[in-house]
C-alpha cells in the first residue's frame, strides 16, 4: 500500500525570520473530493500557516483545527496525530500516523478518530496539547494527519506485457502543530557540519554536506561550497531547508564540472540563525560515473550491462567457448564413424 503524504514542510513559526512563509494548513484530494485541515483563525480573522504553541513542561493548551470538505459529496475522514521529523534532505515532515505515537506526536490528544462532513462544510474540532513533566526546553513538531476512512480500491500504476502492477494510494493531509518549550529568547541556534563527501546521482556528481542541529530551535540556512581545481576556484550554492533539533540531515549540492575519482580541496560556509555560520573545509573525492546502462532483458527482467557494449575480454571467452564446444562435436562425429558395424544375431533357440 502506496501512502502520499500531502503536508508541505512545515516548522515552528516563532522563528518567521528563519522560517519562509507556508501556504495556510494543508489541501489533499481523496476519493471524493478534496478535503483540508488548518488552524481556526485568531481573533483577527486570520488563520495561521500551522500552529505555533508556547506550553511550559507539564501544562497544557486547547486548539482548535479546521477540518474541510471542499469536494461535492460527503466524505468520512479519520484522524491522527503524527510526528514531526526531519526530511532526509532538509526540511520538515511527518511519520507514524495512523500507528503508534513516539515523541511530540504523544501530546496531542482529544481528537475525534473519525469525523462525517457534508460537501462545502467544515467543523472545528478542539485538542490538547500536553507537554510532560521535565522535558527540556526548546522546540518540538507534532502534527494532525487527515485522510479518507474507506481504503479506495486499487489503481494501476504500470504493465509490462501479462504482468500488471496495481497500488492503493491514500491521501493525507498534515498540518504543523510546533511546540515551543520554555522561553523562546533563552534557546539555542547552532548548527554543524561534521563531514562533506562526494556522491553522484543520475551520473550528475555533487557534494553532500551533513548537518547537525546540536540547538533548541528549528533551523535552515544558506551559504555556499568551493573547491579548488588547478588553481581555479568553483563556487556552488548552499541551500539547507529546516534542521529539527537534536536531529540531522544531508544536504546535496549538484557540482558539475568538478573531475571524478581524485580528491579535491573544498570548503563549505553556511549561514543561519541571526548571524551565525557553520563552516566545514577538507578533501572531497567524487566517484567516477559507473559506465554501464540499464536494458531490458525479458518480461519483468532487467540487467545491468556496460557502456557501449560486451567488453572485449567477454567477447574473447565467448568465442573461446564456442570453439570448444565445436572441437568437442566433431571429435565425438569422429569416434563414432571409427566404430566398428556389429552384423545382426539369430535369437538363441529356446
Amino acid at each position: 500500500m502506496n501512502r502520499r503524504g500531502l503536508a508541505a514542510a512545515i516548522a515552528p513559526a516563532a522563528l518567521a525570520a528563519v522560517i519562509p512563509a507556508l501556504p495556510a494548513g494543508a489541501v489533499g484530494t481523496g476519493g471524493n473530493g478534496a478535503f483540508g485541515l488548518t488552524p481556526a483563525p485568531g481573533p483577527d480573522g486570520r488563520a495561521a500557516p500551522y500552529f505555533m504553541l508556547h506550553v511550559a513542561a507539564g501544562h497544557s493548551v486547547a486548539a482548535t483545527v479546521i477540518i474541510i470538505n471542499l469536494g461535492h459529496a460527503t466524505q468520512r475522514l479519520r484522524l491522527s496525530r503524527s510526528d514531526g521529523v526531519t526530511a532526509a534532505n532538509g526540511g520538515s515532515a511527518f511519520s507514524g500516523s495512523f500507528r503508534g505515537c513516539s515523541g511530540p506526536g504523544c501530546w496531542v490528544s482529544r481528537l475525534p478518530a473519525v469525523v462525517t462532513l457534508s460537501a462545502g462544510t467544515r467543523e472545528g474540532l478542539r485538542f490538547t496539547v500536553h507537554v510532560p513533566a521535565r522535558t527540556r526546553p526548546g522546540q518540538y513538531l507534532a502534527g494532525i494527519t487527515a485522510e479518507p476512512a474507506a481504503v479506495p480500491r486499487a489503481v494501476r500504476v504500470g504493465s509490462n506485457g501479462r504482468a500488471t502492477a496495481r497500488a492503493v494510494i491514500i491521501e493525507q493531509v498534515t498540518v504543523g502543530v510546533a511546540v515551543t518549550v520554555g522561553s523562546l529568547s533563552r534557546l539555542t541556534t547552532r548548527l554543524r557540519i561534521p563531514v562533506v563527501s562526494g556522491g553522484a546521482i543520475a551520473g550528475i556528481p555533487r557534494l553532500e554536506v551533513a548537518l547537525e542541529n546540536t540547538g533548541q530551535t528549528f533551523t535552515h540556512g544558506a551559504g555556499n561550497a568551493s573547491c579548488t581545481v588547478a588553481g581555479k576556484r568553483h563556487t556552488f550554492s548552499l541551500i539547507a531547508a529546516t534542521v529539527l533539533p537534536r536531529d540531522q540531515a544531508v544536504i546535496p549540492i549538484n557540482v558539475r564540472g568538478l573531475p571524478e575519482g581524485t580528491a579535491i580541496p573544498c570548503r563549505v560556509r553556511l549561514g543561519y540563525g541571526n548571524g551565525l555560520t557553520a563552516i566545514w573545509a577538507g578533501m572531497v573525492t567524487l566517484p567516477a560515473s559507473p559506465h554501464v546502462r540499464i536494458i531490458h532483458t525479458g518480461p519483468g527482467a532487467y540487467s545491468v550491462v556496460p557502456q557501449g557494449g560486451i567488453p572485449g575480454w567477454a567477447i574473447a571467452l565467448i568465442i573461446i567457448g564456442a570453439l570448444v564446444l565445436v572441437a568437442a562435436a566433431a571429435l565425438l562425429l569422429r569416434l563414432r564413424k571409427r566404430e566398428p558395424a556389429v552384423s545382426a544375431k539369430p535369437p538363441l533357440p529356446r
